[in-house]
């Protein structure tokens, strides 16, 4: 009997009763015998996570299985998905280092448990309202048992909310135009790129025949082709979208029921790609916290959201790499570069948590 097994930490996030049902139906997750998803958080939030147990039941029709769990230890043996959603606001007067620390403990107690737990094979993703770069890059330097391929940060749902404002201010629809790139460190500093946002677009190809054809042919002049295009080379006035781009692309922190759906739905469809089945594996780009390689000059190694595909390797694992042809954001360099610097200090700051920790270790 053969079930994909997923691991939620933070279940009494709002977002999760959404998540839990979504993943549920998410048919490319489900082996012969579906799937069961394991849920953990804090003591104080079972009364949360009862009703998301509740509310999963009425779907499960025998085939998935929602698990509420005391440790976390149990729901890493043998998971093959951990989805990390919790988060550490910074509390008021709290100073970066402080509430930086804050952030690290609990991943590094995680990471630990990894080593020790997981299998190999295991992938992890982070979404949460927190610092989801940082908490990946210390996951990366921290867990050996993993591939760092197999840590990602979910990014895309930063461009869902501003692409129908920004498509509809220059009178289109929603049809056939893909979320724009999101680029930086998340829960830091990110953009999403509107200007490089892709639209699908139907165009007819004339033959050489057509060109010679009187009236009365019947035969075929052409065919009909898909093309994509940069969405914002088609706008006349590129001045008239500068303030709601300025406003709404250079994001900051945002709370509330409102960002649920949207990180649902970018959980829900990294899974679909990463498990989908097929030969046009590699066809979808989309945005995604990776381990840079060095490409659009992101020092490599480095946690930071990037326009990727999927690539399938000679052992048939799958790995999301950055699409190298895909242009540099629309951005000023200098600003570009202040992202990765920050980036980098922060990255910093681990390491020198981490040398802490040791530090306290041996002197016990």
């Amino acid at each position: 009997m053969k079930r994909r097994r997923l691991l939620i930490i933070g279940g009494g996030r709002s977002m999760c009763s959404d998540l839990v049902p979504q993943l549920q139906m998410t048919k490319e997750l489900w082996l012969s015998h579906g799937i069961v998803i394991n849920v953990y958080d804090e003591p104080g939030c079972y009364f949360k996570l009862r009703r998301i147990f509740k509310d999963a039941a009425a779907i499960g029709a025998g085939l998935k299985t929602v698990n509420i769990l005391d440790n976390v230890p149990t729901g890493l043996k043998d998971c093959d998905v951990l989805i990390y959603l919790d988060s550490l606001p910074r509390e008021d007067y709290e100073g970066t280092d402080s509430w930086m620390q804050r952030n690290y403990k609990p991943i590094e107690q995680l990471s630990a448990q990894i080593n020790q737990y997981a299998p190999s094979s295991m992938k992890v993703i982070f979404c949460s309202m927190g610092v989801t770069c940082f908490y990946a890059n210390i996951m990366q330097a921290l867990v050996t048992k993993i591939p760092k391929t197999n840590i990602v940060a979910v990014s895309s749902h930063y461009g869902t909310p501003i692409t129908y404002p920004f498509v509809s201010s220059l009178g289109f629809t929603l049809r056939n135009f893909g979320c724009p790139p999101v680029w930086g460190y998340l829960g830091i500093n990110q953009y999403v790129d509107v200007h490089h946002m892709i639209q699908k677009c139907s165009i007819y190809r004339p033959n050489k025949r057509a060109l010679e054809a009187n009236e009365n042919v019947t035969l075929p002049l052409g065919t009909e082709r898909s093309e994509l295009r940069w969405f914002f080379y088609m706008a006349h006035d590129k001045n008239s979208t500068k303030d709601l781009v300025t406003h709404k692309a250079l994001t900051q922190y945002q709370v509330g029921r409102s960002e649920d759906f949207p990180k649902c739905r970018a959980i829900c469809d990294l899974l679909k790609l990463w498990y989908r089945k097929g030969e046009n594996i590699g066809d979808e780009i989309i945005s995604l916290g990776i381990s840079s390689d060095g490409t659009f000059g992101i020092p490599k190694g480095l946690m930071f959201s990037q326009p990727v595909y999927l690539k399938v390797l000679e052992d048939e694992s799958r790995i999301w790499v950055p699409y190298t042809n895909f242009p540099m954001p629309y951005l000023p360099l200098p600003l570009f570069q202040n992202f990765i610097v920050t980036a980098l200090i922060l990255n910093e700051k681990i390491a020198e948590l981490r040398a802490e920790t040791s530090s306290l270790v041996n002197s016990q």
